[in-house]
């Protein structure tokens, strides 16, 4: 029924009857409704701020003010962090290519034509003739 339309009384007293046997419930969930929309107003407005309960509530407030800086704190702390180890792995990675290209240099360096054209400057030659065994004979001690 639209609002401007005439209710006989019979049916105006049914519709009464009924919201008086409404449950309370249902009353408290739609005043509750009303009541945190009418919060939601005072926080957008700012007008929870200049009321006594605010004041009452200050402790608390600091407390969540706390909380909200500790957590940026760690936010920074924690992107911080991430870039040193994603520096520190480059390094990782920088060093360890170092350390395979030091490493197959000294190989080549090591061999045995490399350190004889060394050893030239010095007038040591490589010796061209095939190494021999020495034998000892054994000697019996008793």
């Amino acid at each position: 029924m639209s609002a401007n339309e005439f209710l006989n009384p019979e049916e105006a007293e049914a519709k009464r009857a009924r919201e008086e046997q409404e449950s309370p419930k249902e009353k408290k969930s739609s005043a509750e409704s009303s009541s945190q929309n009418r919060r939601l107003v005072q926080i957008m407005n700012g007008e929870f701020l200049s009321r006594e309960n605010f004041i009452a509530n200050l402790p608390f407030t600091f407390y969540l003010a706390s909380l909200l800086v500790i957590v940026i704190a760690w936010g920074y702390y924690a992107e911080t962090v991430t870039r040193q180890e994603v520096k520190v792995e480059k390094e990782i990675g920088e060093l360890n290519a170092e350390f395979f290209t030091l490493g197959s240099e000294y190989n080549t360096m090591r061999g045995r034509g490399q350190i004889a054209e060394r050893l030239k400057v010095r007038n040591v030659v490589e010796s061209t003739d095939a190494p021999l065994k020495i034998k000892v004979p054994k000697y019996n001690l008793r």
